[in-house]
C-alpha cells in the first residue's frame, strides 16, 4: 500500500486510537519477534486497516499489554500480542514492501532500494516459505504490471487490474478464515482497495511523473500534452471523472463490509471506510488547486 489507508482521528473516540494504536504497535512487535529489529523499518499504517478487518473475524477480544518502547520511551503504549491477523497483515506488509523495493530499483536504479532489498533478503525467504503460492501469485502480478507500463497501456481499468488482483489475493488471508463466503467478501475488499490505491496514487503522483516521464496511465488515457496546458488544467480536466471512479471503489468496499455480520472492530473499521479513505478521496483531488490554474 501507499500510505493513503487511515482513520479519521478527529471523529475516533480515545479508547477507539488506543486500540488502533495497539494494532499498530503490534505488527512492530510481530516484526521485530519473528525477524528481528531492522525490518521494522518498513512500517506502515496502511497494514492496520488489513489487520482490523481479519481481526474483527474473531470472536476472543484482543491480549492487549502495556509497555514502553525506545521509540515511545515516557509513556507506555498499548499493545496487541497474540493475534493471527496482526502477524498476517505484517508478513504482507514486509512482503509487499520487498516487491515495491524491486520496483523501485527496477525504475529508479539507486543504492537506497538496493540496500533494503539486502536487508529484507532474509526475510522474503523465510515469507517465501510461508506463503509460497501467495507470493508466486504476487510476483506474476507484478510481472503484468510491468508489462503493460513497458506497453504503454491508456487504459486505467486495464492498468490498475493486475494491482487489484495482487490485493485481492492479500486480503484473502485462508489462514486465518476457512468460511468461503467470507473470504469471498474479503476478496472484494481487496479488489476494490487495490483499484482505489492505484487510482489515487496516479493522481497524486502526476506532476512527479511527468516531470520524469514515469508512466501513468491518467496521463496517457486524458492526453497529456504540456505544450498546450499546465498540469493545474489537467488536474481540473479530469478530476471529476476521477472522483467518480474512486468513490465507486469506496462504494463497493463498503457494499463488501456490509455482507459481513461482525461486532468486534467494526467502529473502527467503519470509521476507516466511511470517513478516513474519503476524506483521504478529497485531500488528493484537490491537490494543485491552490495554485491558479493558467493555460499556457
Amino acid at each position: 500500500m501507499f500510505g493513503y489507508v487511515a482513520p479519521d482521528k478527529p471523529e475516533l473516540r480515545i479508547k477507539e486510537y488506543e486500540l488502533y494504536s495497539a494494532y499498530y504497535c503490534g505488527i512492530c512487535k510481530s516484526v521485530k519477534e519473528r525477524y528481528g529489529q531492522i525490518p521494522r523499518f518498513a512500517l506502515n499504517y496502511d497494514f492496520v486497516f488489513l489487520a482490523l478487518l481479519l481481526g474483527a473475524l474473531r470472536s476472543p477480544s484482543e491480549e492487549i499489554k502495556r509497555e514502553r518502547c525506545p521509540v515511545h520511551p515516557i509513556r507506555k503504549r498499548s499493545v496487541v500480542y497474540n493475534e493471527a491477523a496482526i502477524d498476517y497483515a505484517a508478513d504482507m506488509m514486509l512482503l509487499l514492501t520487498y516487491y515495491k523495493l524491486l520496483d523501485d530499483k527496477h525504475d529508479e536504479g539507486g543504492l537506497k532500494p538496493a540496500a533494503a532489498l539486502a536487508v529484507l533478503k532474509s526475510t522474503y525467504k523465510k515469507l517465501m516459505k510461508s506463503y509460497g503460492e501467495k507470493c508466486i501469485m504476487i510476483q506474476k502480478k507484478l510481472v503484468e504490471t510491468a508489462f503493460i507500463e513497458e506497453q504503454k497501456c491508456t487504459s486505467l481499468d486495464r492498468a490498475a487490474e493486475p494491482f487489484a488482483k495482487l490485493m485481492e489475493e492479500v486480503f484473502a488471508a485462508e489462514g486465518i478464515c476457512c468460511n468461503k463466503t467470507i473470504l469471498m467478501q474479503f476478496r472484494k475488499i481487496g479488489y476494490h482497495t487495490g483499484k482505489w490505491l492505484y487510482l489515487i496514487d496516479a493522481y497524486d503522483d502526476l506532476e512527479e511523473d511527468a516531470a520524469k516521464g514515469l508512466y501513468n496511465p491518467l496521463l496517457l488515457q486524458w492526453d497529456y500534452r504540456p505544450a498546450e496546458e499546465n498540469m493545474s488544467c489537467f488536474r481540473k480536466r479530469i478530476k471529476e471523472r476521477t472522483r467518480f471512479n474512486l468513490l465507486f471503489y469506496l462504494a463497493e468496499i463498503s457494499k463488501a463490509w456490509d455482507c459481513l455480520d461482525v461486532e468486534r472492530n467494526r467502529l473502527l473499521v467503519e470509521n476507516i471506510l466511511y470517513s478516513g479513505l474519503l476524506k483521504k478521496t478529497e485531500e488528493i483531488l484537490e491537490k494543485g488547486n491552490t495554485e491558479d490554474a493558467k493555460s499556457l
